[in-house]
């Protein structure tokens, strides 16, 4: 049998090694140190939009995503923050 080159190399390269950190928690996940590397994802609806965002929010934790990221550029999103925050199953970070 002939092996196929697929364009990667024999052995896998070894990873970096992580940089020592101070482990905090965002909600309930852990983030830094020891903690395994966290799944996170930003949502792509206005956050004005409530209904919109945390449905993407709640098909994003079905995917395995653990700390959500939405965007407030303008007061609106800003103020629909509080009702996202609460009612999501997962921490909101708002940029």
């Amino acid at each position: 049998m002939t092996a196929i080159s697929l364009g990667m190399p024999s052995v896998p390269t070894k990873l970096a090694e992580r940089r020592k950190s101070r482990q905090i928690q965002v909600g309930t996940v852990p983030v830094g140190g020891d903690a395994p590397v966290s799944v996170q994802s930003m949502t792509t609806t206005r956050t004005s939009d409530i209904g919109a965002t945390l449905q993407q929010i709640a098909e994003l934790t079905a995917s395995g995503c653990q700390i959500v990221r939405v965007a407030c550029p303008t007061q609106d999103d800003a103020d629909a923050l509080a009702t996202i925050a609460r009612k999501s199953q997962i921490p909101v970070i708002a940029d």
